[in-house]
């Protein structure tokens, strides 16, 4: 016999957060099809099967609003005002993912359409998205800095690696030049 508790427990939700990596970034938003915020913009996502992750639920929600199938997504933050979902009490996770360019998708399931925003003109955005907005756009600028500094260290290494090469090479050819020069001088 399954054990059941006697407190109310809140439902679980996941929100799945595409930013493009663009000098202009954007991001994907879904208009939603169904009340509360008919009509409203917000970010794809639902509610947490009883067999999966809130990753899971992230990433299949993802695809079943947009059409869009990602693998690699990373953990924003947990959400939990008590008003946050007028629906009744609603914890999310919220994911961030981020592609090189907007991706072709559109809105499927119970999203009205599904579109790519420039982060520097969102519409209104459903529930807490707001929030969830502001931590995303930290993590991928902290995710954005640390991944081209990699880069740039590892450009950087690259190019090292060369000039070294390069005075190894030369270094060789002055040798080589030495050896001919003597050996035509013996002749």
């Amino acid at each position: 016999m399954a054990y059941t508790y006697k407190y109310p427990r809140p439902a679980v939700t996941a929100d799945c957060v595409v930013i493009t990596r663009e000098a202009e970034p954007k991001v994907l938003l879904i208009q939603r099809g169904n009340m509360p915020f008919k009509g409203g913009w917000a970010f794809p996502g639902g509610f947490m099967n009883m067999d999966e992750t809130t990753e899971q639920c992230a990433i299949r929600e993802l695809e079943e609003e947009t059409g869009l199938r990602l693998s690699k997504i990373q953990q924003i933050g947990a959400y939990s005002k008590v008003d946050r979902d007028p629906r009744g009490r609603t914890v999310t996770v919220a994911y961030l993912a981020i592609v090189d360019e907007p991706i072709a998708v559109t809105g499927q399931d119970d999203a009205a359409n599904a579109e790519w925003w420039p982060l520097s003109d969102l519409p209104h955005l459903a529930f807490d998205h707001y929030d969830i907005m502001q931590d995303a756009i930290r993590l991928y600028a902290q995710i954005v800095v640390t991944e081209d500094k990699a880069l740039h260290d590892h450009f950087k290494e690259q190019k090292e690696r060369m000039h070294e090469l390069s005075k190894q090479m030369r270094e060789q050819c002055n040798h080589v030049q030495e050896l001919c020069s003597n050996f035509t001088k013996k002749q």
